[in-house]
């Protein structure tokens, strides 16, 4: 069954009063719960019409931009968050997000954006399009910089601090630390007419692509959770020290290899400590990623075209429509093999599709005029199906330029 592609409608602009009282609400129950204070006086002089746009390391991203600004904004949201019934309706009704297909290119959102701004509004967007999996902002969508100079709005770019420790993606908790916001960059109309879009590129690229790690090694904030490490292994999984695949495991802020015995500890800073046989292990979870990474890239795949090289079970499959439900398909397993996805005995070769992880537990395949989501219990790891893919469907179709979902 095809589910007809059904536009969404045009997207009202924000409304002020609505965003005024969820200030009010959550400004300090987000200092409370999390530490985040934003900086108001660099937010102070900006109206709308305006684009802002931010660096996405945390859960709560979306909540703390929305307190450092006078007026009600338009977020550009990932189509999932739509499919929830009532609750899905009563967000669109109270502040108006923007639905977006992650992975995929989204006329429609284009369109919805625009008619915001051309409204007086303000829309909101990472543009990554992915909460950081591994401390570093995510890959920036390619052409950003000719859709800032599109709009004829001012350029506002924020920068958020702190925040991959507080909620990481991977993480059920969060922990209490230090989190600030603060207005980094503002360009306006009249010099981004006069930019290049190349030029707008660098300029969001240079702002944006923050290291919540190199920050904390000057900032030195602690960050306090008890379970610092809890279900890492759905964001990594490869064990440096053995060099085995799916043997990862966490328990409250250890984290370790059931294969080799190797095991590190997650401090107050966000940084590894190494508590036994752990030589090979890197200090922090974003280098331990470039391991997993290089590891990917030099894996022999050709031995795996009858047998895949990993699979796990107990996975739900589903048929989605854009913004709107998901229909159940089957439960099963998932394998990958050396040229294609095999999802509950549905084959999904790496030249057709694409992928995008949402939060940790579900997997989108974007097939032809087809999505479908894969959906795994906390401890599944999705990752090395969506870097593997990647990684195979790069080298099928001969390109060159690194990309792996991230």
């Amino acid at each position: 069954m095809r589910y007809p592609h059904k536009q969404t409608g045009k997207t009202k602009k924000a409304n002020n009063a609505i965003f005024w009282v969820l200030r009010i609400i959550f400004t300090l129950f987000l200092y409370l719960m999390f530490g985040f204070l934003f900086d108001y006086k660099s937010a102070k002089n900006i109206k709308r019409p305006c684009l802002i746009l931010s660096n996405h390391h945390s859960g709560i991203d979306q909540f703390v931009l929305s307190m450092g600004f006078t007026f009600g904004m338009n977020f550009v949201a990932t189509d999932s968050l739509f499919r929830h019934g009532l609750l899905s309706k009563l967000m669109v009704a109270m502040v108006q997000p923007i639905p977006f297909s992650k992975g995929s290119s989204d006329i429609t959102a284009v369109k919805n954006m625009m008619s915001v701004i051309k409204d007086g509004g303000a829309v909101v967007m990472f543009p990554s399009g992915n909460r950081s999996c591994y401390g570093m902002e995510s890959t920036i969508v390619a052409g950003i910089g000719k859709l800032a100079k599109m709009f004829k709005a001012p350029l506002v770019l924020v920068q958020l601090k702190g925040g991959y420790f507080i909620k990481p993606r991977w993480m059920n908790k969060h922990c209490w630390g230090k989190m600030r916001a603060t207005v980094t960059k503002v360009v306006s109309t009249e010099e981004l007419a006069a930019m290049s879009n190349e030029e707008v590129d660098s300029i969001i690229n240079d702002v944006l692509h923050f290291n919540d790690y190199e920050y904390n090694k000057t900032a030195q904030n602690v960050y306090r959770g008890r379970r610092r490490a809890e279900y890492l292994e759905s964001m990594l999984f490869y064990c440096p020290q053995c060099s085995s695949i799916c043997g990862l495991c966490s328990k409250g802020s250890d984290f370790f290899c059931r294969d080799c015995n190797a095991r590190v500890r997650i401090n107050g800073m966000g940084f590894f400590d190494r508590i036994n046989n752990a030589e090979n292990i890197p200090d922090t979870i974003l280098a331990w990623s470039y391991l997993q990474l290089d590891y990917i890239k030099s894996f022999d795949f050709s031995g795996y075209t009858d047998k895949p090289a990993f699979s796990d079970g107990n996975i739900t499959f589903f048929k989605v429509e854009r913004a709107r439900r998901e229909e159940f398909l089957a439960a099963g397993s998932i394998e990958l093999y050396a040229d294609r996805l095999v999802v509950c005995e549905r084959e999904y070769f790496f030249t057709d599709i694409t992928m995008a992880i949402i939060g940790s537990r579900k997997m989108s395949i974007y097939h032809k005029n087809d999505v479908f989501a894969v959906i795994v219990p906390h401890r599944i790891n999705l990752m090395k199906y969506m870097i593997c893919g990647y990684h195979l469907r790069n080298k099928a179709l001969g390109i060159t330029e690194e990309f792996y979902g991230y």
